[in-house]
């Protein structure tokens, strides 16, 4: 049973724009990826310096080059998802194949013995996030249906108002209702309650008018797919200084893209059409939206060489100031046994800010001589500390920005701590081996943390090199409903596993 006749009218608060707290969460996690090399040692560069994926931990880390270098990391993307919901089991794989890094370092010796002993500089591009992602669900025979939360939405907007007419009113930018309310209207997926303006009752459900009460008609078969395309990438003009090889300094402005684009459909299927009073078939509803953006941060760091072969690395980047844009769009689709119906949306677009919080690293390093290396990583992130505007009002993300420092029933952010590690063995004068491992706490109460195992491979010559780097992040779950369904906790758990293969390959002169 869905709701009684003589039902409270619910009036529901609804605005245009959909961008939370989440959106601000998405766009200030990093998962850095640089070289193959870094990616071997777990991203745990921060004291190691020498390496271009190092640049995003460390700025100080240019000023170790004492040879200018180009490298160049293609990598493969495999994003592996294993859905379980009310039981039934789903899974996908999706691969990408992108570019992790491309970078320039060059070096310039003072001549002085003392002092400034060199400088260097460094330009190019190291990608910090990916959002690659394919999730599909399957559930036969439903007893609830997507519609009926919609109906519920959708209850105390009278129904004038979700119609479109010839005197230049739009439902969509006028009504202030949900976009999904006006579709379902406008494709006979929603119909008023009898004696009712503003009382919805949805397709898949039918009417018991001598018991007072909505239920859905017949079993259900449903479908959902979402894919998530689009990365993070940091452009950086780097300048490093060397103080008679034992201080290293670093600096860094990095401007950032972002790009972000993403797709969900879902699909209600009438097992027995002649069970619904409304000859209900089938139904689709699909949302597709495109983020792009830009940013930028500087970051600062130093290099100490403690004792010899003992560094110590400390850095830290400013927020990133960034400006987005989202655009999307809406469409929904209706069969019934009597015809057909479909609407679009029109193309929604916002453009807001965000401020991305403060990042702190520290690291160790110790070389052993010619026979390898260990080095370990802390990083800290306070994700209290971010920060959302509107270009014309500041006012519009007041009650965000609240929840987001104090905690809501939405969410409840925190400071992450990120811990990496990563060792090397030379095994021959060329070839070097390589392994690493770090841990992400989560910076949210409700996600899990991130494990993630890498290793790989080295060979150096005088002028060539190439490095193979490999990363696993182990499985991790997180609890999900396609939609609300009163009284029960969330029935579906995705389960995700993600595998990151990078080459590089690099010339010295």
């Amino acid at each position: 049973m869905r709701k009684h006749l003589i039902l409270i009218v619910l009036l529901v608060p609804c605005s245009l724009f959909g961008q939370n707290a989440w959106d601000a969460f998405r766009y200030s996690q990093l998962s850095y990826q640089g070289t193959a090399r870094s990616m071997a040692f777990g991203n745990a560069g921060t004291a190691l310096g020498g390496d271009f994926g190092s640049l995003s931990l460390n700025p100080a880390a240019s000023a170790l080059y004492p040879y200018a270098e180009i490298t160049f990391t293609p990598a493969l993307t495999t994003e592996f998802s294993q859905v379980n919901y009310f039981g039934q089991p789903d899974s996908e794989k999706y691969n990408k194949l992108g570019v992790s890094e491309l970078g320039f370092v060059g070096s310039r010796n003072t001549s002085n013995s003392r002092g400034l002993v060199s400088f260097s500089y460094a330009l190019g591009y190291n990608k910090v996030q990916d959002f690659t992602q394919l999730t599909s669900v399957r559930y036969n025979g439903s007893n609830t249906s997507w519609l009926t939360p919609v109906a519920t939405l959708t209850d105390g907007i009278p129904s004038h108002k979700l119609e479109q007419t010839t005197d230049g009113y739009n439902p969509y930018y006028d009504s202030n209702a949900p976009w999904r309310s006006i579709l379902a209207w406008n494709t006979y997926l929603l119909d008023l309650v009898p004696g009712t303006d503003d009382q919805y009752i949805a397709g898949t459900e039918n009417l018991d008018e001598e018991q007072k009460e909505i239920y859905v008609g017949g079993l259900l078969d449903q479908r959902f797919l979402k894919e998530s395309k689009g990365s993070m990438g940091d452009y950086l003009l780097n300048m490093g200084f060397n103080f008679n090889d034992r201080i290293f300094v670093g600096t860094s402005l990095t401007f950032r893209n972002i790009y972000y684009r993403t797709y969900e459909k879902f699909t209600e299927t009438a097992q027995n059409a002649r069970e619904f009073q409304t000859g209900f078939s089938s139904f689709s509803h699909t949302y597709s939206q495109i983020t792009t953006g830009s940013g930028f941060n500087v970051k600062l760091g130093v290099i100490a060489l403690l004792v010899d072969n003992l560094r110590l690395g400390l850095s830290v980047t400013t927020p990133t100031w960034t400006s987005l844009t989202d655009e999307w769009q809406e469409k929904m689709s209706a069969q019934f046994l009597d015809g057909k119906e479909y609407a679009d949306s029109p193309y929604g677009t916002y453009s807001y800010k965000v401020r991305t919080p403060w990042r702190y690293n520290a690291g160790l390093s110790y070389v052993f001589g010619n026979v390898g290396l260990i080095t370990l990583d802390y990083e800290g992130v306070d994700y209290t500390t971010m920060h959302m505007a509107a270009y014309h009002d500041r006012t519009v993300f007041e009650d965000e920005n609240r929840d987001i420092r104090n905690g809501s029933s939405a969410y409840q952010f925190k400071m992450s701590h990120i811990f990496r590690a990563g060792a090397e063995v030379r095994i021959a004068s060329l070839i070097a081996l390589r392994g690493g491992y770090s841990f992400y706490s989560a910076g949210e109460e409700g996600l899990p943390d991130t494990h993630m195992v890498s290793g790989g491979l080295g060979i150096r010559g005088k002028q060539f090199f190439a490095d193979l780097g490999a990363s696993y992040r182990l499985k991790q779950s997180e609890y999900f409903s396609l939609y609300d369904i009163e009284g029960q906790p969330a029935p579906g758990i995705n389960t995700l596993s993600r595998l990151r293969v990078a080459l590089t390959l690099g010339f010295r002169f």
